[in-house]
Parts: C-alpha cells; structure tokens; sequence
C-alpha cells in the first residue's frame, strides 16, 4: 500500500475523529502528528513550527480578530434591538411579519457582524419571544432566528470568507464584493419563502395588532433612526474596500472603530462593555486560530505523504466533465457539513479543490463563493447545526430539541436552492468583482 493511500486513510481518521467529538485542533494536528512521524519520519517535526510562522506573519490574518472584535461591539452597542424594532414596525402588519423582521433584521446585522452565534444568540433574545408570545408556529420562530447563522457568514465581513481567502489564495476583497449579491438574495429567498409559507398558512404567524404601529412621519423617522447607523458602517467598510481604498485588513479597522462610535452613540460606551467585548473577541479569535494552525498542519503533511495527488487522480478519474466534478466537490462540502466544523472544513478541503481547479478551467472566485454558500449550509444542518445548538442555550425549556430541527428544514433547502440559482446564473457572483475591478 503506497504512502499516498495512507494518507487518504488519515483525512478518514480526522473526519472519524471530529465526528465523535475530539476537539478540530486536536484531531487536525494529533492525527497527521502521528501519521506523518511513521510516513515521513522525523523531519515533519520541522514542518509545524515553519507552518505556524507562515500563518501568523500572513497579512490578510490581521482581518480575522479585527472583524471579530467588531462583531463583539456590536452585539453590545444596542443596534440589534433598534434594527428590530424598526422591522417590527415595517413588516410586522402582515402576515408572518415577526418572522419576515427577525430575517431582515439578521440580513442586515449579519453585514455588522460575521459572526455565527453573535446573530443567532441576539436576534434570538430580542425576536423569539415576540413570536411566541403571539402564537407563531414554533418551527416558523426558531427557523427565522437561525437563518441568522448562515446570513452572517454569507454577507460581508464574513469570518468564513476571510479564512477561506487566506487558504486558498483568493483575494479577500473580491470574495467580499462576488458574496454582497448571494448574501442579499438568500436573504430574500428566506423572505420569500416564509411569505409563501404564510399564504398557504395563515394560521403560522399573525400580524401584529393596529395598536401596536406606528404610521406616517413618525414611522419614517423612527425608522430612518434606526436603520441610518448600521447602514453607515456597512457602507463605511464595504464602500472602502469596494472604491479601493483600503484592504480588508485596514477596512475591519474600521469596522472596529464605527462600531466604537456606535456604542458611543448608544450611551454603553464604559469598561465593563469594553471588558465584554474584548473578552469575547479574544475567546473567539484564539479558538479560530487554533483550528486555522491544525488545518496548516494537517494539509503540510497530507501533500508530503502525496494525498493531494492521490485524490485529484481519484476525482478526475471519473471523468464527469468540468461542471459533473464541480458538482462532485460542492456535494462531498454539502455532506460533510452534516457532521464537521466549517472551519476544519475549509482548512481541509480547500487547498485539495484548489489544485484541481486550474485544470478544470474553473474561476477561482466564483467557486469560493459557491464552497462558502454550500458551507454555510452547515449552520442549519442537524445533527451538527452550529445555529441550533446557539439557540438552545437561550431558547425557552418548553421548546424541544426536536422542534428546533424541525425548524432547520425548510430554510435548509431555501439555502441548497440558493446554491443551485448560482450554478445556474454565475453572474450573481462575478457582476460586483467585474464593475469593481474592470
């Protein structure tokens, strides 16, 4: 049995591995620690400490705490709980209209943040109840809450776009600008899916009563009030990075500093919030990086052991033609995300599908934006869906496990239409890079 098989036995045991619960970093590096020391010998000891310097002194990773640490401000400077209100206001007089806000308002926040649990756990707080209060179909609330999760990683400042723009090569600014256009659409797919929903069920959401809403000016202006300061700094990053004026490095410090007037604004600029919000960033940013430098490790020794080249034969073996392997590569991703970590994910998947890619004739960008939407799939797939899991813990006891699954289906397969819309017309991907960068 030649080294390289060996190695596709080793990408098994991580997977294996994660599946049973050993932590991503562990398995990521453990696995090919052992693998590689048998394989290699002792020379791959050598590979991780080159490995870890090549990833800390890579440029583009200074984006990841800072969008992170923005997302962090944001959840504590009150603009969550503004944004819904002004939804609730808008959309709530028709029917499912608490529903059609928690989706809006998580379009919206998830330009903000990026983050998964951020919007998951915020919007959940602020709009689960409403709903339930007013005998909304509990599969309807918990769904609308979690559509948060895949939002925030679709729609620039993307964590999941920066980490795949640092393993794969991809610029980080072009993926930001071919997801603006698809981070929208699912946004309103999932509207529009609730919205027909409602049709055919108006007994799934009522509209909020005509002493509830506010009309006319006032309604305006309290909207105007509401939805004026997040939209500012979406446009202040993305608008930045879009003209050409700063990097995504540069424009997630600003993102930092927007948000710090936002919080400012807010009067909850103090050191108990800053403590906060510093405190999250750095959890968050240190159990990312953990799992970025596993997966560095695990791909350095996967291409030694000659993986790479073993799978790429076995993939192209099958001779389906450019779009039938395209099709091949997203499906093995939308599998896979029924029982790992996106992150590990990315780290494991992407410098594989990379190689394969020039041969294909394929354009790397858009095959980014089509591995992250399908990736992003993960957040509402049980049993391993991230979004569900951050709505249990604040969640009410009388909803079930059960329920919450239930309520991952339909926006499950609005996410895997959306995929499908993108094969279809790749011009929702490459219109934004191409008025940018002509």
């Amino acid at each position: 049995m030649g080294v390289e098989i060996w190695a596709l036995i080793m990408l098994a045991f991580i997977v294996v591995a994660i599946c049973m619960g050993l932590h991503v970093f562990l398995a990521l590096a453990a696995v090919p620690l052992i693998f590689g020391l048998i394989f290699v010998g002792p020379k791959v000891l050598l590979l991780f400490p080159v490995n870890a310097f090549g990833m800390f002194i890579n440029y583009a990773f200074v984006a990841v705490p800072l969008f992170i640490y923005m997302g962090t401000l944001m959840e504590d400077a009150g603009v969550a709980e503004k944004l819904y209100e002004a939804f609730y206001q808008l959309l709530g007089p028709v029917r499912a209209g608490l529903s059609l806000a928690t989706i809006a308002m998580a379009t919206v926040f998830g330009a903000c943040t990026g983050i998964v649990g951020a919007g998951v756990i915020l919007i959940g707080l602020l709009a689960l109840p409403s709903m339930l209060s007013r005998g909304y179909n509990v599969s309807l609330a918990t769904g609308s809450v979690m559509t948060g999760g895949g939002l925030a990683v679709m729609i620039p400042p993307s964590l999941m776009l920066i980490l795949y723009g640092c393993s794969s090569g991809v610029s980080i600014s072009e993926l930001y600008l071919g997801s603006t256009i698809p981070g929208v659409l699912l946004g309103i797919m999932y509207m529009a899916g609730v919205y027909i929903w409602a049709l055919f069920n108006p007994t799934i959401g009522k509209p909020i009563s005509k002493e509830e809403r506010i009309k006319g000016i006032a309604l305006l202006k309290f909207v105007s009030k509401c939805l004026l300061p997040p939209i500012f700094l979406i446009f202040a990053v993305m608008g930045s990075i879009f003209f050409g004026l700063v990097g995504p490095s540069e424009a997630g410090a600003m993102g930092v500093f927007g948000a710090g007037i936002l919080v400012a604004v807010n009067g909850r600029f103090n050191l108990e919030t800053l403590k906060k919000s510093t405190t999250s960033a750095l959890k968050i940013t240190c159990a990312v990086l953990m799992i970025c430098l596993g997966g560095q490790l695990f791909i350095g020794v996967f291409i030694m052991m000659g993986g790479d080249v073993a799978l790429k034969t076995i993939i192209l073996g099958f001779h389906f033609g450019p779009f039938g392997t395209l099709l091949v590569m997203l499906t093995i991703v939308w599998i896979l995300g029924f029982v790992m970590d996106w992150i590990a994910l990315i780290f494991i998947l992407t410098p594989i599908y990379t190689s394969l890619l020039n041969f294909l004739g394929i354009d790397q960008l858009y095959f980014g934006i089509l591995f992250c939407s399908t990736l992003a799939i993960s957040n509402m797939t049980p049993p391993f869906a991230y979004s569900a899991f951050y709505l249990r813990t604040i969640a009410p006891k009388s909803i079930t496990m059960a329920q919450i699954y239930k309520g991952c289906v339909p926006f499950f397969f609005i996410n895997t239409a959306m995929v499908v819309v993108l094969l279809q017309w790749p011009w929702f991907v490459m219109w934004l890079p191409r008025i940018a960068y002509k």
